[in-house]
């Protein structure tokens, strides 16, 4: 006599909570998530705002990537630096035009300069037990896979994100005027600002001097026209004509001198940027590093490095 067969149950499939949905009502649904994501953020509840986000990329609109900025920096403040370098990681390698993925490349440097990630990953990890050691094997030399042309796309190698990160920063701050050519267009702006004003009180100079000299001249019963007696006479002469020779003269050549000094700092400015320009051409530029032998397991050959 035999017992009866236990037959094992099959469990049903986890319900899709999308069944039934039209694109426009999942998309409806992940903006909702979003916006509660975003109520999270502003309450520093970083891991419902981590899982508002997940939920709106990976069930209502897994096309939006750049969902994964979110879910990031969510996580990157939450303190989940394992999640948020992988989020940023998909971010970066799936959307490769976006204003942020500046501040994307400055968290996964953040993370990176402080190995929270590998020591999460480390404490996650458990206990290992020991276990018996095998027999020896006569070992076989197996030719190591480059890591470039078979990895998948969002495994890009530390030493190139890292150096992506560098150019995206240094372009953008390449883009920023910089003291030199600012302090230039002040001091510039200024300085001819300084010498239409000297040349207008020059003229008013001259003007008066021409005014006082008709005074002196000879009328035609052979006296001068004008009396040195009169108050606006005098004004004219003592006051007037001193002050603006020594106003003009004043700006003419303060702000030649300042027109010239901003013209020289702007040219300083334009030479460094052509100067770093000629670094940096020189910089691309292919240059053997290294060269010597390989070997294969079916045969032998010689290979070279390059730095570009």
């Amino acid at each position: 006599m035999g017992g009866a067969p236990v037959v094992a149950r099959a469990q049903p499939p986890a319900e899709d909570p999308t069944a039934g949905m039209t694109e426009e009502q999942k998309l409806e649904r992940a903006k909702q998530l979003f916006a509660e994501a975003n109520a999270a953020l502003e309450a520093e509840d970083f891991a419902t705002a981590v899982q508002k986000f997940e939920e709106a990329y990976l069930v209502y609109a897994p096309n939006l990537h750049v969902f994964n900025f979110n879910i990031g920096s969510a996580a990157f403040y939450a303190g989940d630096c394992i999640k948020a370098k992988q989020a940023l990681q998909r971010f970066l390698d799936l959307v490769p035009d976006h204003p942020e993925r500046a501040t994307a490349q400055e968290m996964l440097l953040e993370i990176e300069r402080t190995k929270c990630a590998e020591t999460q990953a480390a404490q996650a990890q458990p206990t290992p037990q020991p276990q018996p050691q095998p027999e020896p094997q006569p070992q076989t030399a197996v030719p190591r896979a480059e890591d470039n042309e078979d990895a998948p796309i969002l495994e890009s190698r530390r030493e190139e994100r890292e150096r992506m990160a560098e150019a995206e920063l240094e372009a953008e701050a390449k883009k920023k005027p910089s003291g030199l050519l600012i302090g230039g267009a002040v001091l510039t702006a200024l300085g001819a600002a300084a010498g239409v004003g000297g040349a207008v009180t020059l003229g008013m100079a001259y003007k008066t001097a021409g005014e006082l000299k008709d005074l002196a001249s000879s009328g035609s019963i052979g006296f001068p026209s004008g009396s040195y007696a009169d108050d606006e006479v005098y004004r004219k002469d003592n006051k007037q004509l001193p002050m603006f020779n020594a106003v003009g003269i004043t700006l003419t050549a303060v702000g030649g001198a300042m027109f010239v000094t901003g013209v020289a700092l702007i040219a300083v400015d334009a030479a460094k940027k052509k100067k770093a320009k000629r670094e940096e051409a020189a910089r691309r530029r292919v240059r053997l590093v290294g060269a010597g032998p390989i070997f294969l397991s079916g045969g032998a050959g010689a290979g070279a490095s390059v730095r570009f």
